[in-house]
């Protein structure tokens, strides 16, 4: 009977030390040590709730039609590389088979062996960020004496990718004000105060489709999130400058003085097309984008002060959207946008406002991060796909 006990006790045990280690990477993600490559806390955290559940929980699940199904996308992938860009193989494509391979099957894995259900989880995750949000003000306060950074960022890297990171959690608190309106307050001004561009886009989007449930309603808040845009766009001269940038780099393709994020973008996005119009079909090759950017960036006018940052973002293009078109083209595109399209209503009309929370997250993703390895990406991936079906996890 002792012999029987003890795996039982270790699996009750572990079940919680793996959900906090899962629920706390989706919010390391700015804590990383650099020699060489990027070692980030989430992916201990990842690396360690994975070895928890395959070595310590007795007899694990597998599910094996969505493992099936991700072996099937990789293997598509290396072998459109092996076409396109066999010499890329092993210095692209591979290492990024590896990553997505790791945290998708982890994540996959996690949510087939949770003991609680994707609602549950999404709730998890929107508690931890109230309290991530909160323990953003002190360090605001401190980049700002110390740096003269007064933007929120919280635990992560920049603004932006906290805004990404928590735009579920502020739509979702915000949809659900009436229930607890100080976590709304909270993860609403945590956003107003990271002064992202990102972020705004996130609110805006969040008032006209999380918030407002009708046709009039929705009008109503999408004339409010306009106004608070127009207003972000005058107040501050950040944001200002990056839309007319924006469009002046768009209208005349010079880069000459447009500030850095600008830059960033609409040069990725120029080498994405580039090598977009290569290989339409199947793109340059999965992780082959860094490569293209060598090839292309010298091609642009006005990058003369920019030759301290020519590598700005080369790694994920800045955009996944531009990244897909990118190293995976019209096909890979399709088949992200049919996912999309695919889980984006509930089972459950009581959760569709998770499923649209998680939908605007993409969208944002879409436009300004194109990393691959992001763990709240992959969570957000469970989630969507779990609501969606009305089940406790994705099948």
């Amino acid at each position: 009977m002792a012999s029987a006990a003890q795996p039982l006790s270790v699996s009750l045990m572990m079940t919680p030390v793996i959900r906090a280690l899962t629920i706390a990477s989706l919010f390391a993600g700015g804590l990383k040590v650099t020699v060489g490559v990027d070692l980030r806390l989430s992916y201990l955290l990842v690396a360690l709730a994975y070895g928890s559940i395959l070595f310590l929980t007795p007899r694990p699940v597998l599910p094996v039609r969505p493992l099936g199904i991700l072996a099937a996308w990789l293997a598509w992938n290396i072998a459109a590389t092996m076409v396109v860009a066999p010499g890329l193989l092993l210095a692209a494509t591979v290492p990024q088979v590896v990553g997505i391979a790791f945290f998708a099957s982890f994540f996959l894995i996690f949510f087939a062996n949770s003991q609680t259900d994707a609602v549950d989880l999404f709730e998890t995750y929107v508690r931890v960020a109230v309290w991530v949000a909160l323990l953003g003000l002190p360090i605001l306060v401190f980049t700002g004496l110390t740096d003269g950074f007064w933007r929120l960022r919280s635990l992560f890297a920049e603004p932006a990718h906290y805004a990404s990171a928590m735009t579920p959690a502020t739509a979702y608190a915000l949809a659900k004000a009436r229930l607890a309106p100080a976590r709304a307050i909270v993860l609403g001004g945590a956003m107003l105060l990271t002064m992202s561009l990102t972020g705004f886009i996130g609110l805006g989007l969040t008032l006209a489709f999380v918030v407002g449930r009708r046709w009039y309603t929705r009008a109503a808040l999408a004339a409010v999130g306009g106004a608070l845009m127009f207003g972000a766009y005058v107040a501050s001269p950040e944001i200002g400058k990056r839309i007319d940038d924006t469009a002046r780099v768009a209208a005349t393709s010079d880069f000459e003085g447009v500030n850095l994020s600008t830059y960033a973008l609409l040069s990725n996005l120029y080498v994405a097309w580039s090598s977009f119009s290569e290989h339409p079909m199947v793109g340059g090759g999965l992780g082959s984008h860094k490569f293209s950017h060598e090839r292309f960036i010298g091609k642009l006018d006005g990058l003369e002060s920019f030759e301290d940052y020519l590598e700005q973002n080369k790694q994920d293009a800045n955009s996944l959207l531009a990244r897909t078109l990118s190293e995976q083209g019209l096909v890979g595109l399709a088949l992200l946008l049919l996912f999309l399209w695919h889980f984006r209503r509930s089972a459950d009309p009581d959760n569709q406002v998770i499923c649209t929370a998680i939908l605007i997250y993409f969208f944002l993703k879409l436009i300004r991060d194109g990393h691959y390895f992001t763990p709240e990406f992959f969570f957000m991936v469970g989630i969507y796909i779990a609501v969606s079906q009305g089940r406790p996890h994705p099948q």
